[in-house]
């Protein structure tokens, strides 16, 4: 399988390196200079056993590789029309798009039956440009639970999560989904395929939407968050709020207390978001936060406690940070 994987930050350098080091042979397309590095010098992975690193290909042209067979894409979800003409031409007609982000994903209504039927996300797909571009047949939805930041363009502190769920958007298996969760579990990762993955989706934005905000609010790592008895209260409200939502387009089940605990080695981990504020980056407050409540509205469902939050993380920026560099 020709892969390629664009954008190879935090989560796509981890994928990147397990897939190199099993012999997946992976093309990195990154921009000019970290090309250069990552291939002069390879992908430094340092996780508990301490750093090691892999030769791998990396490219700053799309053009010179041409269609891949799989094409991990590990973008916030803000960059992704920006990254267009780098995609562009990894697709063929039967390439498989696998898109690595948090929050709400743009085709997340593309395929479904009824009203619902192809509604556009303002938030992250505000002129449309991303669902004409990238049609759902290309699509294999997927939800990443991995704590990770880059310390260099060929350089990734990680702290052992590996977990990816991976979905056809119409529901159930298929061959290519059991050929790419195949091939990502033969490279370490510990992939699954998952029946529902809308449902999936909604899981991990619940921790999402209640952690990454607050934790810019805060300047606070998850396990503060999740200790402190009045910012756990914050965190049930907005899982609460984010859970009605979901609940409005038939996607229910939720255990909130259960979505509150936090695993062991995630209590010192300070979240992406925090992470890109305090790089002085864009916030991915529009997949995370700004969908939830869009989509919230349309169906009737108010999202107050998320709204605030929301705001807060914004003007923190805002007043850190100067120009509104805010998604």
């Amino acid at each position: 399988m020709r892969i390629a994987v664009l954008g190879a930050g935090s989560v796509g350098g981890v994928v990147a390196w397990h897939l190199a080091r099993a012999g997946a042979e992976p093309v990195v397309v990154a921009r000019s200079e970290s090309a250069e590095r990552l291939a002069r010098e390879g992908l430094t992975l340092i996780g508990a056993s301490g750093p090691e690193t892999v030769k791998i290909a990396a490219t700053a042209d799309p053009q010179a590789l041409g269609s891949r067979d799989l094409v991990i894409v590990a973008l916030k979800a803000q960059d992704w029309p920006a990254a267009l003409p780098l995609l562009r031409p990894l697709l063929g007609d039967e390439t498989i798009v696998v898109p690595m982000l948090n929050g709400m994903p743009w085709w997340y209504f593309q395929g479904l039956q009824g009203a619902m039927a192809s509604r556009r996300i303002v938030a992250v797909d505000p002129d449309g440009a991303l669902g004409a571009a990238i049609p759902v047949r290309h699509i294999l939805g997927c939800v990443v639970y991995m704590g990770a930041s880059r310390e260099a363009p060929n350089r990734i502190r990680w702290n052992g999560r590996r977990r990816l769920l991976l979905g056809e958007p119409p529901g159930g298996a298929s061959p290519r989904l059991q050929r790419v969760v195949g091939l990502l579990a033969d490279a370490g990762l510990n992939a699954e395929a998952a029946p529902d993955i809308r449902r999936a989706i909604w899981q991990k934005i619940l921790g999402n939407v209640a952690h990454n905000p607050l934790s810019v609010v805060t300047g606070a790592a998850i396990g503060h968050l999740a200790t402190e008895p009045h910012l756990k209260a914050i965190m049930r409200a907005v899982m609460e709020e984010a859970a009605a939502v979901a609940a409005a387009l038939g996607v229910t089940g939720f255990d909130i207390e259960e979505r509150l605990q936090v695993a062991p080695e995630m209590m010192d981990f300070r979240t992406s978001m925090l992470q890109d504020f305090e790089a002085g980056r864009p916030l991915e407050l529009g997949a995370i936060v700004d969908a939830v409540i869009e989509i919230g509205k349309a169906e009737g469902v108010s999202t107050p406690v998320l709204s605030t939050i929301g705001a807060l993380a914004r003007d923190r920026w805002q007043a850190k940070h100067g120009a509104p560099r805010l998604e």
